[in-house]
């Protein structure tokens, strides 16, 4: 079943790539979603609440809540922490929290964070309108099919240009998104991705600042803004991927158009993994492969730790000494020594206070060497102790979604009840989390949505 009018039983091969990727995003109904991916996407706005809640002091978001406030807007659509501001503004600063940590959901193959440039934007325009669960849940679905498969296209050169595939990639799985709540057809999603092309933007040489979570919430408010333009009637090209000087062209070097009609598509939400750490991706394995080595090994008085990486990773989390909490995310070293030091790598608060300073990390971390490895996989990584007893040695692989659901969901709990218990008595908690993971059973997201942060807010500790 479609809801592009303008598929008429073209193959692909005779549609530029703005027309494919409109179609894939249109393609399917709201009921069609398949239970497990259904399940994943539960998953994912509940890890998405949790960590933004959980940022919601933190300087960044004080900041962009308060440049905000210089603008007042419609009360069209709510913050996490209650006030209902216009639809623009709540994504731009959820989908901002949602990134302060850095610990939410990823997509490996796309190097997308998925969940923060949409359900930012979803719930926003879905609160708005007071549409279903169940038309949420599509809208999310279809904005990680976008830019997971626009991701394809753009192939590695996109990401090690410097872009940020969150703020660039992002902005098209949010205008798909919005697209679907809008109603928009083929013809003016193809417009909105026009509109989406040059809104996009985001560098990674601004990673270890607030400018990084920033453009999460850039992208969501972008996508809104793009589906938003074409429904009250704005022009623009609807050809924007596939043109000279276009998308593709000026954003990659090493572009694979065949890649978007290659069949069959996957239902990108499965291959969508979670962090359990609160850091950069490319540091997940690491800290895994030290957790198991800890209190197994220890180096001797010049006694070196390995750690070997995948080589791209060199420029994305290899802050040798960071000194704030964002730089930390962001180092290799840093993390690996507080894993092997016995500290916490899940307590964002650990990790801005004394994880900076303490003499045991520290003492660790100067026997760390971080080493490129050709031969390791994306998100892999492997840790050598050198101790008096020879090396130890730990690989982990950090690349594989969780085939066990169930499990998935109670970890995901688990995390979340770690990341709220500062702010909510544990009931509240419980109670969010359940209603978190029924939202598209519910006929009117608008009414449910206010009811449950408005709850919250009155459970506050």
């Amino acid at each position: 079943m479609t809801r592009d009018t303008q598929a008429r039983g073209a193959g692909a091969e005779d549609q530029g790539l703005t027309r494919q990727l409109a179609q894939q995003a249109l393609s399917f109904a709201d009921g069609d979603v398949p239970a497990d991916v259904a399940e994943i996407a539960r998953h994912c706005l509940l890890d998405w609440f949790s960590v933004a809640l959980a940022a919601w002091d933190s300087p960044v978001v004080r900041a962009v809540d308060a440049w905000i406030a210089r603008e007042p807007g419609a009360a069209q659509a709510s913050l996490l922490d209650g006030p209902r501001v216009s639809m623009s503004q709540a994504a731009l600063v959820n989908g901002t929290a949602s990134h302060v940590l850095d610990f939410d959901d990823a997509h490996l193959p796309s190097r997308v964070h998925p969940s923060v440039p949409l359900w930012a934007a979803v719930l926003a325009l879905a609160e708005a309108r007071n549409l279903s669960g169940r038309q949420a849940m599509a809208a999310f679905v279809a904005g990680v099919q976008v830019q997971s498969r626009l991701a394809a296209v753009m192939g590695n050169s996109h990401y090690g240009l410097g872009w940020h595939n969150t703020a660039t990639l992002g902005t098209f799985g949010a205008t798909a998104a919005a697209a679907r709540l809008e109603g928009l057809d083929g013809d003016r999603l193809c417009a909105a991705f026009g509109l989406a092309a040059t809104l996009a933007g985001g560098l990674r040489s601004v990673f270890g600042s607030g400018a990084k979570p920033l453009h999460a919430g850039r992208a969501a408010a972008n996508g809104l803004m793009a589906a938003g333009l074409v429904r009250q009637g704005l022009e623009s090209v609807d050809d924007i991927l596939e043109k000279p000087g276009g998308y593709v062209q000026v954003y990659a070097q090493d572009a694979d158009p065949a890649a978007l009609a290659r069949p069959p598509v996957p239902w990108e939400l499965r291959r969508i993994v979670f962090k359990y750490h609160t850091s950069c991706y490319g540091t997940q394995a690491p800290i895994e492969a030290a957790l198991a080595l800890r209190g197994q090994a220890a180096p001797g008085p010049d006694g070196q730790v390995e750690v070997f990486i995948e080589p791209q990773y060199m420029s994305v989390c290899n802050i040798a000494e960071p000194v704030t909490a964002s730089q930390a995310k962001f180092s290799v070293a840093h993390m690996v020594a507080l894993a092997l030091a016995g500290r916490s790598t899940t307590s964002d608060a650990e990790l801005a206070g004394e994880g900076l300073r303490d003499p045991q990390v520290l003492a660790w971390r100067a026997r760390i060497r971080v080493q490129p490895d050709p031969a390791l996989p994306r998100a892999h990584a492997r840790v050598v102790v050198h101790g008096p007893g020879g090396p130890r040695e730990q690989s982990c692989d950090a690349s594989q979604p969780q085939a066990d659901l169930p499990l998935q969901r109670r970890r995901l709990l688990d995390k979340s009840s770690v990341l709220l218990r500062a702010r909510y008595r544990p009931a509240a908690i419980e109670q969010a989390q359940q209603r978190l993971l029924e939202f598209d059973s519910q006929a009117a997201l608008g009414d449910w949505w206010r009811q449950l942060l408005g709850d919250l807010a009155q459970a506050r500790r």
